[in-house]
């Protein structure tokens, strides 16, 4: 594989993202909604009930609160995803990037990476904010640090990016198989949306531990590997090419 072309591929996506108003703020507007969310319900939580050890109904808020971030892989991959490919037949640019010399393998590559490296990123970025905010207004009231926890990190570096996988595989399968950008991100997104509700199961349910979300990570990550055949085998420029003839 041509790593160079790949990142190429990669980083003319990226602009494309940036020259577009819609979806370019769509990915700034989501990371702080729920940022601004989290810190209010983790600092309301906190300072009402100093401790999490008080809350006695089985569900930890501020668990709920932090695995909000888990949404942004997912919903920025379908996003950006969705759009890729249309916007490109949309653009007529489509069939001079299938006459590169790019194989299938890079051309998905590239195009898989523009959606999934600023969808882990920024929810990371988001996380870490959430964390210095969250500890620095409420380490003086709970005299310890809140953040970050082992489970916290392990839905960062673990379930954050197969999410992030998950979406981004959907949504190219789909790109590659529409012609309308609304309805490629509507089609996307009901293919993601039962990925967060088994996501947040374990989260509402009692006694929710390290091993239960690993053991859900493993099973989402077979899913995306799954999904990620499935996507390469439909995105060839032959099944592109025909499904847009369409």
């Amino acid at each position: 594989m041509n790593y160079s072309l790949v990142r190429e591929l990669m980083r003319k996506d990226l602009q494309d993202i940036r020259k577009n108003g819609y979806v370019f703020y769509s990915l700034l507007f989501l990371p702080v909604i729920l940022a601004g969310v989290s810190i209010l319900g983790t600092l309301g939580y906190t300072l009402a009930f100093n401790s999490q050890s008080q809350n006695t109904s089985g569900i930890d808020p501020v668990l709920i609160f932090s695995s909000l971030f888990i949404m942004i892989p997912a919903v920025i991959t379908t996003l950006v995803g969705s759009t890729s490919v249309i916007l490109e037949k949309n653009n007529h640019s489509l069939e001079p990037l299938l006459a590169t010399p790019l194989t299938d393998m890079e051309l998905f590559a590239g195009k898989a990476l523009a959606p999934f490296v600023p969808g882990v990123l920024i929810s990371w970025l988001a996380y870490a904010i959430y964390i210095v905010l969250t500890d620095t207004l409420t380490f003086g009231h709970l005299g310890y640090f809140l953040f970050p926890t082992e489970l916290m990190l392990l839905q960062m570096f673990f379930l954050t990016p197969v999410v992030g996988l998950l979406g981004t595989f959907a949504a190219l399968f789909v790109s590659s198989r529409m012609k309308d950008v609304r309805a490629a991100q509507q089609v996307s997104s009901l293919v993601v949306l039962p990925v967060l509700i088994l996501v947040y199961i374990p989260i509402f349910a009692a006694g929710v531990d390290l091993l239960v979300n690993l053991i859900l990570g493993v099973i989402l990550l077979g899913v995306a590997l799954v999904l990620f055949f499935v996507s390469v085998k439909a995105f060839s420029r032959e099944s592109i090419l025909i499904s847009w003839g369409r």
